[in-house]
């Protein structure tokens, strides 16, 4: 694969005793540099458990040797996000110190091999890494083969890994069929096959063989029978397509093929002997069968056989595979858990966490029910053989940021969970500096960069150093079994889990919430225990004889603490509170009439709904203590509620009461149909992106708006509602920006993002942005034509009905300190956002990926409709 460079005795040899006879772990490249330093390449394998990773889009992270930033085919260009930057190798090994402060030890970059640099196809560039030419070189852009080298020895030298990124599903943007998947015949390959690259066009197809076999006209590359014949993926859950169809029109590579396999293995194996390569994320598994794998990975002169070649006996290879589950459903786990031991089959060793992502990030950032989180930790640790190597992740560069759409204290708190939990957390660069956009770059001239990112004194970066060095300095975090202790069935509110390890317990402890939370006699421990804090304010804590912790929680706290035992508790006079009925699990739809005696005399008790401390109702008890509460049912559709009387200068609670709500009486109810077909913007002129999937999608046909209680229910009818890249919302090829005045006369007229204003001066108090992967809300405050506002940290809840063509949207107004939806001004707008989380361009003549006809700094608003819920 690579030139060999003189070898001498390894470093690594010498500190851990190789064997003299396995020759390749006992030499270590030696440098070209005037200096001839021996480089320290091959280090025996760490424990991954006790890692954290930081990863880096090495295009975006920092550019150290401008020479190699333009290769001369137009594609490098940093204020378009389309094209190169800038980022380089030596940038990373120019900021180790940083990622290394950070707290990380172990460093994955996006793939650093040759790339197709510009697809004019799909109007984008390779600079990401995933659309190789030759598998075996470094790009050009990103430096050299000694460049690699040494960031491989800074790293082991640093005490710290080098994680390479590879594909084996696809290479570049070469070929296609004309009409899509009306225009494949299976019967007939040659059939509409056209080359997407002119022969006489720099970079017409991969330089590598046999990777450079493309052309289905050419009889000895179909003799060769390397790629796929075939078009575009359409239904990502029929398995045939799965395999052998092109991602988003990226050539299909044939990985049922040996010579193909044993290709893989040569070029993959070579990068862990002559770069020091430590471990694998193998990008886009999920399309990838798994008999490859198992080839891949465990042959006789497979990737593990490599590695131990070199003294790596803990070899990790992680996968992409990019699924998740549904509430309280394990599905996604079970599908991808079958890539590391499918029927006996061994496989790769690890995968990345999804489904957990997933509800981080609802949790976190939408507010979503609490209990969702703890089943998907729960899941974490029970399906996966071996949860402490999975790793676990809250951005990457495939979707949105969680501060695109959740606000910075729900992302501490979902940073907070990954590095107290099982799991290799990983970070993604960014993070540290609070970023929003997922491939924005962090160094000075680089894309929609005005300057560096590398303080190590902002808010974010101390904050993950902190939590990085508490893990890492504690076995407890890293090998301690966990225990959800609670969570909030019925929305935001309380996750509380312990870790314990050699005898030591320690509570880990959120409240999602805004709003302060009423913690009810939660089951910590079996005995009296004092909290200790290791991470996070609070006043004293501790537990009563029989281990119940009783407490208030402040709204986004963060509670780190360890459990020391009470000794000689002096026992008090015990005070209660009950109410009746005491078993009352049911659906009510009427007014519920509750009771309950205390022993606290003339006094005043709160009802607390859903631990909410915010809208507490207060009742008197009499002079025998007894008390009674009518509790409104009123919220249209179905709500979980959970009652308790609380007496807070003292603690002490009731029983709680849980029961379901369901209304269908509406207070308001409002129908608006729309024009089929003006889905062509204020100007009449626009179209919107020519791919397959992206034909009616953003054209709204009717609107239905219901009212009941505080609850807003808005029903959009479209004209066309496809899945087909299997969205977590239920609905892709379309995003709605939503906008409502509520009368407050404090809004904005200006819409973020979106070049626009509010139509007839109207001005948005609530602002809702929701796509097929991001849901989020937001204020008018601190909002302007490029930033959405102050994020409200929760989300209406979707409703997808896939035969009707509808999307529901449910807002609950106690999320939004909304006290009546009547005489709303709703303003409904439809585009489209990359999974990346960024809204696609506005151009003269439409793309494949992109809308057409106008500027670029034109209204993104293909649909609009304006509604009043007045009588």
């Amino acid at each position: 694969m690579m030139k060999k460079t003189l070898l001498t005795l390894s470093i690594s040899a010498l500190l851990f005793g190789c064997d003299s006879e396995n020759t390749e772990a006992a030499l270590v490249s030696k440098t070209n540099t005037a200096t001839e330093q021996t480089r320290l390449l091959h280090v025996p394998s760490p424990q991954w458990q006790d890692q954290i990773i930081y990863f880096t889009m090495t295009d975006r992270f920092a550019d150290g040797d401008t020479s190699n930033n333009d290769q001369g085919l137009g594609e490098y260009d940093p204020t378009r996000e389309s094209h190169y930057s800038g980022g380089d190798i030596k940038g990373l090994i120019n900021n180790l110190d940083y990622i290394k402060n950070l707290g990380a030890t172990a460093l994955w970059t996006t793939p650093l091999v040759a790339n197709q640099w510009w697809s004019a196809a799909g109007n984008y560039g390779g600079y990401h890494g995933y659309w190789a030419t030759d598998f075996s070189a470094v790009d050009a852009h990103v430096g050299t083969l000694d460049d690699y080298q040494e960031l491989s020895h800074q790293l082991h030298t640093n005490g710290m890994y080098l994680i390479q990124d590879i594909v084996v599903n696809h290479t570049g943007n070469f070929f296609n069929y004309k009409g899509g998947q009306a225009g494949y015949d299976s019967a007939d390959t040659a059939k509409n096959f056209t080359l997407l690259v002119p022969q006489d066009a720099p970079q017409p197809a991969p330089v590598q063989a046999p990777f450079d076999l493309i052309d289905r006209n050419n009889p000895e590359h179909v003799a060769a029978d390397i790629y796929n014949w075939t078009p575009s993926i359409t239904d990502f859950n029929n398995q045939s397509q799965q395999y052998t169809y092109q991602l988003a029109s990226l050539a299909d590579i044939n990985t049922r093929n040996p010579v193909v396999i044993n290709n893989f293995k040569k070029i993959y194996g070579d990068w862990i002997k002559n770069v020091g390569v430590d471990a694998f994320r193998i990008d886009t598994v999920r399309y990838v069968e798994h008999e490859f794998f198992n080839r891949f990975m465990h042959d006789s002169d497979g990737i593990h056989a490599a590695a131990k070649s070199t003294g790596r006996d803990h070899f990790l290879a992680f996968g992409e595979v990019f699924e998740t589950s549904e509430p309280y459903e394990n599905k996604a786990e079970q599908s991808i858990t079958s890539y590391l031991d499918s029927s006996g089959l061994p496989q790769l060793n690890s995968v990345i966490s999804f489904p957990l992502h997933h509800d981080l990030k609802t949790v976190f950032a939408q507010g979503f029910p609490t209990a969702h989180l703890a089943y998907r930790i729960e899941q974490h640790m029970k399906v996966y053989d071996n949860p402490y190597v999975v790793p676990t992740f809250i951005d990457n560069h495939d979707m949105g940021r969680f501060l695109a759409t959740g606000d910075l204290a729900g992302f501490k708190q979902a940073l907070a969970t990954i590095l107290t939990i099982p799991g290799i957390p990983t970070i993604y660069q960014g993070s540290a500096q609070a970023m929003t956009e997922s491939r924005q770059a962090m160094f000075k001239g680089g894309f929609m960069a005005q300057r560096d990112y590398f303080n190590q004194d902002s808010e974010m970066f101390k904050f993950i150093a902190r939590l990085a060095k508490l893990r890492t300095s504690d076995n407890l975090f890293t090998r301690g079994d966990l225990k959800i202790i609670t969570a909030n069935k019925n929305g935001s509110g309380a996750l509380a889990y312990t870790r314990s390890y050699q005898g030591r317990t320690v509570l880990v402890m959120f409240n999602t919430s805004r709003n302060p939370i009423l913690l009810d006699s939660i089951k910590v421990s079996d005995q009296a225990e004092k909290l200790r804090s290791l991470f996070g304010e609070f006043a004293s804590m501790q537990t009563n004889q029989q281990g119940l912790l009783t407490t208030q929680l402040p709204g986004r706290a963060i509670i780190i603490a360890e459990l020391d035992t009470i000794d000689n508790q002096s026992s008090k006079p015990l005070n209660s509170i009950a109410i009746s009925p005491q078993h009352f699990n049911k659906t009510v739809s009427k007014n519920v009439q509750l009771t309950g005696n205390s022993t606290f005399i003339n006094s005043q008790l709160h009802i607390v709904k859903n631990t909410r401390l915010d809208n507490v109702v207060t009742v008197n008890t009499d002079a025998n203590g007894r008390w009674q509460y009518e509790y409104p049912v009123v919220n249209l559709g179905q709500e979980l509620v959970s009652l308790v009387a609380y007496h807070p200068a003292t603690q002490t609670t009731s029983n709680s009461i849980n029961f379901t709500t369901e209304v269908t009486d509406v207070d308001y109810r409002q129908h608006l149909d729309d024009p089929a077909n003006d889905d062509t913007g204020l100007t009449g002129k626009l179209t919107a992106p020519q791919h397959d999937q992206s034909k009616g999608q953003q054209d709204i046909t009717a609107i239905d708006a219901v009212i009941g209680g505080d609850v807003l229910s808005l029903t959009l009818t479209m004209k066309e509602l496809t899945y087909d890249w299997l969205p977590a919302n239920g609905f892709d090829n379309v995003a709605f920006s939503i906008f409502i005045d509520l009368g407050k006369n404090q809004g904005q007229q200006t819409l973020p993002m979106i070049n626009a204003q509010m139509p007839h001066n109207w001005q948005w108090d609530l602002g809702h942005v929701v796509y097929g992967w991001g849901n989020t809300t937001f204020s008018p405050v601190n909002s302007n034509a490029e930033n959405q506002g102050d994020k409200f940290g929760i989300a209406p809840q979707v409703v997808v009905d896939k035969e009707a063509k509808t999307i529901k949207f449910i807002y609950r107004g106690s999320d939004f300190d909304v006290s009546s939806w009547k005489n709303a001004k709703l303003y409904i707008t439809t585009w489209d956002i990359t999974g990346e989380g960024a809204y696609r361009q506005l151009q003269p003549t439409p793309s494949p990926w992109n809308f057409g006809g106008g500027p670029d700094n034109g209204a993104k608003i293909l649909d609009s409709a304006e509604l009043e819920l007045v009588d």
